[in-house]
């Protein structure tokens, strides 16, 4: 829906992942306390190069904390990702997927901010998948 309001075309994106497909990172939904910020390293699709950073804070708590979940991609490969999005995956939930939106004054940083949804007394363990993207049309990228 951003992209109608910023009068940006659709385009015929030929979406390849760039990263890793098991760069994820779990968060505690519904417990009493808020949690430790947590991050994990993001890999090439070999999983061979380190290519970035995703990153959670607070990494749990109560049923509706607001998470703040960036995406910080190294310099040597900011080019290369054109999109970055999460899949948030729940045992009871199921799977959703949300883009993360680009820092306009950074170079390679994406962020959002996601809230833990549940039913009152609901506990479980979320993961969230991080999925950097590039677009194969513009021939850029992997």
């Amino acid at each position: 829906m951003a992209t109608l309001l910023l009068g940006c075309p659709e385009t015929d994106a030929d979406w390849v992942q760039y990263n890793a497909e098991d760069d994820s990172l779990e968060v505690q939904v519904g417990v009493a306390e808020l949690q430790e910020d947590g991050s994990v390293a993001l890999y090439s699709s070999t999983g061979l190069v380190e290519i970035g950073t995703a990153s959670i804070s607070p990494g749990g708590g109560p049923i509706g904390t607001e998470h703040s979940i960036s995406v910080e991609v190294s310099d040597d490969y900011a080019n290369d990702v054109d999109r970055v999005s999460i899949r948030t995956d729940s045992e009871d939930r199921g799977e959703d997927e949300y883009d993360l939106e680009s820092d306009s004054a950074g170079e390679g940083l994406y962020a959002t901010t996601l809230v833990s949804v549940g039913d009152d007394g609901e506990v479980r363990t979320d993961t969230l998948t991080f999925r950097l993207w590039y677009d194969a049309n513009q021939d850029t990228g992997g």
